[in-house]
């Protein structure tokens, strides 16, 4: 994978970006010094060797600060391979700079022989070495992967090539035509050869260590350095020449800061994909064409030949390239129909599957609304247009929605996580049904955004657990609670103050054994009601078995339990009619009131409680 540059979101504006640099204390520095010397020189207020020494201080500077800041890029963490090689390669460039401009000072101050702009053979051989670096750099920068990737990459090194002979051919032509010497104008070029073979490799390459940005000053300072390299004389242009250099260099120098303070509001991140027509052809054949112009006037010699001819392969070049481009494009086309067909498929193949389906899939936003519904609403009565922007949490059962609502919240401000709950969702009828609902907090995804739901209805499996649990924790025939869920409830209330009260029918068994079971049954439904109406509404009555019933009064004393106890003899004193028969009952009730401690103990007691009652009303 290749590095490429993003920006973050929150990345200044371009004014903010422009401010930051230009306020820089090191580039201000920089460029301080530069526009002083730059003035002196102008000016023309010194000697020629006092200017040579001003310009070489002012390399020395820039070029420091060149390698310096460069090897500090190099050694930043998390760094890649090539792009630390790169920056290490720079900063050997701005040492062999600067140990070119101390070269030059010293000559300006020892030198004995009369001053000159040329360079001088230290500076001209660390130049050399530089130019070697950034070749080798360039080279083996990266290699393009795929066959037709390697073809642009040799047509777009033929173009760069071809236009670098023609500007190289020019330069001396014209700096000879001015006065330079040889060895000024064949630096130049090789110096703009090598730009442009670098320029080539990187964009072909697809990626650059560079920030984009900080490239302006650097290809700026190149085409200075060309320039009053190869175009201005020596003579009563020297000082005009100097100064074009120190802007040069100076440019050169700032440029690895300004990719510093780019790069504090970018973070990396998947390159772009390359284009297939890049306009690096173009480029060049649009140098040529400038060149061309200024070439011809002086007649069809070498130079407006060599500018013809490089004009004629560059054309060539760029229609090669378009044809390659123009077959990739066709082949890009064809696949991306084929992928268009797939994903248009399989969306039609989700929506199938959304649209039939039983359970009920939703988007939520951060408020709490749905934005997406399947088909699948019908089911509790609604289209799915009736529920867009609607909360789900106004579709939840008032005495469900407390225990769900913590969970609720924490679901919604945590990505990734996940929720399975059941609860009574309101029909477009007024009436309830029991979901189970399984969420997924997927707002952390660009897909997405939102949390998803699915929803099935479980109201008849949850009515048949009810009915089932019910009828294992409650009598079949008088709905009241068995000895098993009222065991459950006293040993609920253990250690807390509790009543109970035991009670046994009298002369129940008559009734069976004289009018048969079923008007036995009907009376235990009747005494079970009679049981209901006499206790306060959080005591639990039980029909532990037969004719035997028992109640739980909870936080109840001795007295408010007697009272209970008298209502219910009370009420059994009335004559109960079943089936045409007038029966008359009663009850044997037992009271007992006390600490929960021991659940066994007190029922036990209550058991006993009972019993003498009874065993007394015999007596």
């Amino acid at each position: 994978m290749q590095r490429a540059y993003g920006r973050r979101r929150d990345d200044p504006s371009p004014s903010r970006l422009a401010r930051d640099v230009l306020l820089d204390p090191l580039i201000l520095a920089v460029a301080g010094v530069a526009v002083a010397v730059i003035g002196w020189l102008l000016h023309g207020s010194g000697s020629l060797r006092t200017d040579l020494l001003v310009r070489a201080g002012a390399g020395v500077l820039a070029t420091a600060v060149l390698g310096a800041v460069t090897l500090r890029i190099a050694r930043t963490p998390g760094l890649s391979v090539v792009a630390r090689r790169f920056w290490y390669a720079a900063s050997l460039m701005g040492a062999l700079l600067l140990v070119g401009n101390l070269a030059r000072g010293i000559t300006a101050i020892t030198g004995s022989d009369e001053p000159t702009v040329a360079d001088g053979a230290v500076q001209r051989a660390c130049i050399a070495a530089g130019i070697v670096v950034l070749l080798v750099l360039a080279v083996t920068y990266r290699r393009p992967a795929g066959r037709p990737a390697e073809l642009r990459f040799v047509l777009d090194g033929a173009a760069v090539v071809v236009a670098a002979v023609v500007v190289i051919w020019f330069t001396a032509d014209r700096a000879l035509a001015h006065g330079v010497p040889r060895a000024a104008a064949l630096t130049t070029g090789a110096m703009a050869l090598v730009v442009a073979a670098a320029v080539a490799r990187l964009v072909a390459c697809g990626s650059s260590p560079m920030r984009p940005g900080a490239a302006v000053p650097v290809l700026a300072s190149m085409a200075l350095q060309c320039f009053g390299g190869g175009l201005l004389p020596t003579g009563a242009g020297s000082r005009v020449q100097l100064a074009v250099q120190v802007a040069s260099v100076a440019l050169a120098a700032v440029a690895p800061r300004v990719h510093e303070i780019l790069d504090r509001y970018a973070t990396a991140g998947p390159c772009r994909r390359q284009r297939s027509h890049g306009l690096l052809p173009y480029a060049m054949l649009a140098v040529v064409f400038l060149i061309l112009p200024a070439a011809l006037p002086h007649g069809l010699g070498a130079t407006a030949v060599l500018s013809l001819a490089g004009l004629f392969v560059s054309m060539a070049l760029v229609v090669a390239r378009q044809l390659l481009a123009s077959g990739e494009n066709d082949t890009l086309v064809s696949r991306l129909d084929a992928s268009l067909l797939t994903v248009s498929r399989q969306e039609e193949r989700v929506r199938l599957l959304l649209e039939y389906s039983t359970d009920i899939t939703s988007l939520i936003d951060a408020g709490g609304a749905m934005t997406y519904v399947t088909p699948a609403t019908r089911a509790l009565g609604y289209e799915p247009e009736q529920l867009l922007g609607v909360r789900v949490v106004s579709l939840i059962h008032d005495d469900d929605l407390p225990a769900l609502w913590p969970e609720l919240r924490q679901l919604m401000a945590t990505p990734g996580a996940t929720y399975t709950y059941q609860a009574r969702y309101r029909h477009a009828d007024s009436s309830w049904r029991w979901l189970e609902v399984m969420s997924r907090n997927l707002t952390h995804e660009p897909s997405v955004g939102a949390v998803v739901s699915n929803a099935r209805d479980v109201t008849e499996a949850r009515e048949l657990q009810d009915r089932l649990r019910h009828e294992a924790t409650h009598d079949p025939l008088t709905g009241l609670a068995n000895r098993k869920l009222f065991g459950d409830r006293l040993a609920e209330e253990a250690g807390r103050g509790v009543a109970l009260l035991h009670a046994d029918l009298d002369g129940f068994k008559p009734v069976n054994d004289t009018y048969g079971h079923h008007v036995g049954d009907a009376v235990l439904v009747e005494v079970a009601r009679r049981l209901r109406a006499a206790l306060p509404p959080d005591a639990v009555p039980a029909r532990l078995g037969g004719d035997e019933f028992a109640a739980l009064l909870p936080g109840t004393g001795a007295p408010a339990a007697e009272q209970a106890a008298q209502r219910f003899r009370a009420a059994l004193e009335l004559p109960v009619h079943v089936h045409g028969h007038t029966l008359s009952l009663g009850a044997s009730v037992g009271v007992v009131a006390g600490a929960a401690v021991e659940p066994e103990s007190l029922l036990r007691a209550a058991d006993e409680a009972m019993y003498r009652v009874k065993h007394g009303a015999r007596r």
